[in-house]
């Protein structure tokens, strides 16, 4: 009985730290998994890693103030933080920071490789051919797009579309210049195809909240 007393005593401590561990291995699973999947999705891109902006992988919005004083607020991956409306194809979608597979089921996605909307650059947005890019192709010039976050609003003209190869990353790469570039699959709405199609718009205006 003495040994078996002290076999449990022995055993239960061990239990209790594999338990615990379990659950603080759980808890931090998703964060991680969230990091890695916009690591991979960043660092897989044909683009050099001087081409990538510095993306703040947090677990909520940070609030932080750009060069010319405007109030800006940094999402974190994976969170819808703005809605994105083009009254000429009835579309009003949210937008998600980071593109997913489970992303695109939900709404339009940022390319990571892009700048926050309302920073100086190139903001590049994606969504399926045949969910919220349906009828991006009916898009025409001089239609008005308008993104939307908590921070501001920022409104955009289309300029020019064009078609171009999966691999080609030039269309998607940072600019000096304020510009939005919407793209998606062309040519096949039931399977992959190389093709994609972008909808390049120039900035209109900048209006930041108070």
């Amino acid at each position: 009985m003495a040994k078996h007393n002290a076999a449990v005593m022995l055993i239960t401590p061990a239990v209790i730290l594999a338990v615990c561990g379990g659950i603080i291995a759980g808890a931090g699973y998703v964060p991680v998994q969230k990091m890695k999947a916009a690591a991979d999705l960043i660092f897989s891109a044909d683009t050099g890693h001087e081409q990538i902006n510095e993306i703040k992988f947090t677990e909520k919005e940070v609030e932080a103030q750009l060069d010319d004083g405007s109030k800006i607020v940094y999402p974190s991956f994976g969170s819808q933080y703005a809605t994105l409306k083009i009254d000429s194809i009835g579309l009003e979608a949210p937008v998600y920071f980071g593109s997913t597979d489970e992303l695109l089921q939900l709404g339009v996605c940022q390319y990571l490789g892009s700048v926050f909307i309302g920073e100086t650059g190139h903001v590049v947005l994606d969504a399926h051919c045949n969910t919220f890019f349906l009828n991006l192709g009916d898009v025409k010039v001089g239609d008005i797009i308008v993104l939307t976050t908590s921070y501001g609003e920022f409104t955009y003209k289309m300029k020019e579309s064009t078609i171009f190869k999966e691999t080609n990353n030039e269309l998607i790469a940072p600019t000096a210049d304020d510009r939005l570039t919407l793209y998606t699959c062309y040519g096949n709405l039931l399977g992959p195809t190389e093709d994609r199609l972008a909808v390049i718009c120039e900035l209109v205006e900048k209006k930041f909240y108070d």
